[in-house]
């Protein structure tokens, strides 16, 4: 058994790449039975995690990319995070679980998963600063709106409209009662 995998409090943002292993057709076969967030939980040996995010495939499905592309691609890891552990990556076969922080909620965790998954790698997705400069036009300034525009006014029904509406009720309901009298 390998060491627990301890999830700090808070983590935000980190993928964690496991390799599943069971041969490839019994995964097939639990995917088609239950959902793939069970899945997961009954792999991490862990029913109190929310596993709704979670990734389980099989690596056929990335052929061309490999499972380093697609974390890079697909998740903006970056490729100095990925270099160590790229051939690792790639040689994988079968199936692969990704399991994403959001998964814990914020809470601090430890996971102890059983011999069927082995940690392969955690990366972090990469994140914009959030800082931007200041935009510095008329049109970004308070108030610079145009000003004394009012929006139009509601339409008004006329009172024609009303009459026309009742006289083809009335209309309809005649031809109706001389119909069926």
């Amino acid at each position: 058994m390998s060491a627990p995998i301890r999830i700090p409090q808070g983590e935000r943002g980190k993928i964690r790449v496991f390799a599943i292993n069971q041969p490839p057709e019994e995964i097939a076969t639990a995917l088609k039975k239950q959902p793939k967030a069970d899945l997961a939980r009954e792999l991490l040996n862990a029913p109190h995690l929310s596993t709704t995010s979670a990734e389980i495939f099989p690596m056929s499905d990335l052929a061309g990319v490999g499972l380093a592309g697609y974390l890079s691609e697909g998740y903006a890891v970056e490729d100095d995070a990925l270099a160590p552990d790229r051939a690792k990556l790639d040689a994988l076969d079968g199936y692969v679980m990704l399991l994403f922080s959001d998964s814990f909620g914020g809470a601090a965790a430890e996971l102890e998963p059983g011999p069927t998954l082995t940690i392969i790698g955690t990366y972090a997705e990469l994140r914009p600063s959030g800082t931007t400069g200041a935009i510095d036009t008329d049109s970004a300034r308070p108030y610079s709106g145009a000003s004394g525009v009012t929006p139009p006014a509601p339409a008004r029904r006329s009172a024609g409209s009303s009459v026309m509406v009742l006289a083809a009720a009335g209309l309809l309901g005649l031809g109706l009662w001389w119909f069926f009298s």
